[in-house]
């Protein structure tokens, strides 16, 4: 499995079908997860996250489907704290900057206080 060529007119007209596809071919990587390769895998995880952000940044206010796709608290421990390791981040420093920008609360559950 090769990155895709993103000046190809499949990638930039039909993202949509792209992660369809994507998503179908990690679902089915799951009982063999060796299907799919480390840096194929590693360059998607990063590009996710960046996405991530700026869509959070946007409004974005859920980012799981409403049963949670399936994803469990393990599954997320284990996902966040490599992330947090591979970026040298501690615990601590999540909880100072939380606290600091207010994102510890869930932006659907955010008050705007500018509006009261």
């Amino acid at each position: 499995m090769s990155s895709p060529d993103v000046s190809s007119p499949d990638v930039r007209e039909q993202p949509g079908l792209t992660l369809t596809r994507a998503s179908d071919a990690l679902a089915a990587a799951m009982g063999n997860p060796a299907l799919i390769p480390d840096d194929e895998f590693r360059a998607l995880i990063a590009n996710t996250l960046r996405i991530y952000a700026l869509k959070a940044e946007n409004g974005m206010h859920t980012p799981l489907p409403p049963d949670g796709g399936g994803v469990t608290v393990t599954d997320t421990m284990l996902a966040v704290t490599d992330v947090m390791h591979a970026l040298n981040v501690q615990v601590f420093e999540l909880s100072m900057w939380q606290a600091m920008t207010g994102n510890c609360i869930a932006p659907h559950q955010r008050v705007d206080v500018s509006q009261s």
